[in-house]
């Protein structure tokens, strides 16, 4: 997890590299929201607001950077426009249009499930084209978390996906969501980014068969192999635990819960119970069913899933 630097500590020579590309800066905010980026804030300019994003030029994560940079041309009137890119001053750093929103209400009986859901049809129109990117492939970034060698291929497609269905990645304004950051979009089956979406929804409260049935109104996760979601689940399963381990948190706990529950429905076992408290109440879960299996590795602290 970095530590979000406050906009006042920022480097000067930072702060006019960015001004440079707004125009004189009045005021800025470091925003709470988020985990893996030190510079977060939104500045304001005598043109309205913008949103910027950053890392040290020599981060790990700078690919990041360069992967929302190559989705933002893909995703016009899905995310806020990228306004400017720049790497100087030791910097790495995107400005974005700001957008007025709130975090999505993923609780049963939201009207914003159908906000998001819209916007994930949107989203499955668009591939990104093949030859050289800054993406890593999802079958790349699980394999290690399945059984068989074979299996990552099915998870492989030409799909832009998000991957990172929380709730504070959509903006919900004037009865719209906005999909935002885009770190983690790599290259995949279609169906996939519905599967990570509805675990997202049962650790909000929805049971599995709610859940399921909200993925399944997207045309490519209702026409989804079943074997393929049973391998995708159990992947999950091990990805998640192995992150709960390495934090366990709240937040941590709950989804690793819910992906076990999810590959146990799958694979044909009756749960007694699927119950959960909602964030809002920022309870966690418990224990949940044992683990289907467990692995140990070196995962960074915080990070939502293998880079």
């Amino acid at each position: 997890m970095a530590t979000r630097i406050q906009w006042a500590d920022l480097p000067a020579a930072l702060k006019d590299a960015i001004s440079a590309r707004t125009g004189p800066i009045t005021a800025g905010r470091a925003v709470t929201a988020g985990q893996n980026s030190p510079l977060a804030a939104i500045v304001e300019t005598r043109d309205g607001r913008v949103f910027v994003k950053g890392l040290p030029s020599g981060h790990r994560l700078v690919v990041t950077q360069a992967r929302e940079a190559a989705a933002a041309s893909l995703v016009t009137g899905i995310s806020p426009a990228l306004l400017w890119q720049f790497d100087e001053a030791g910097w790495n750093v995107l400005g974005f249009e700001h957008v007025q929103g709130r975090a999505a209400d993923y609780r049963p009986g939201s009207p914003d499930i159908d906000l998001v859901t819209a916007l994930m049809q949107s989203l499955a129109t668009i591939e990104i084209s093949s030859g050289p990117g800054p993406w890593k492939p999802i079958e790349a970034r699980l394999r290690t978390y399945v059984d068989n060698p074979g299996d990552p291929r099915l998870f492989a497609g030409t799909a832009l996906t998000h991957t990172d269905w929380m709730p504070d990645n959509i903006l919900v304004s004037h009865d719209r969501a906005w999909l935002v950051d885009w770190a983690w979009a790599t290259p995949g089956a279609d169906w996939t980014d519905p599967a990570f979406w509805l675990l997202r929804l049962m650790a909000h409260g929805h049971t599995i068969e709610q859940a399921e049935a909200h993925a399944a109104r997207l045309p490519a996760y209702a026409a989804a192999d079943p074997a393929h979601l049973d391998i995708f689940a159990r992947a999950n399963v091990i990805m998640w635990n192995e992150i709960e381990g390495q934090n366990p948190i709240s937040w941590a706990r709950t989804m690793a819960h819910a992906a076990r529950a999810w590959a146990q429905h799958r694979s044909g076992r009756t749960l007694s119970t699927w119950s959960t408290v909602t964030a809002e109440a920022g309870q966690a879960l418990g224990p949940g069913p044992p683990p289907m299996r467990v692995m140990p590795r070196a995962v960074p602290a915080c990070v939502p899933w293998p880079r």
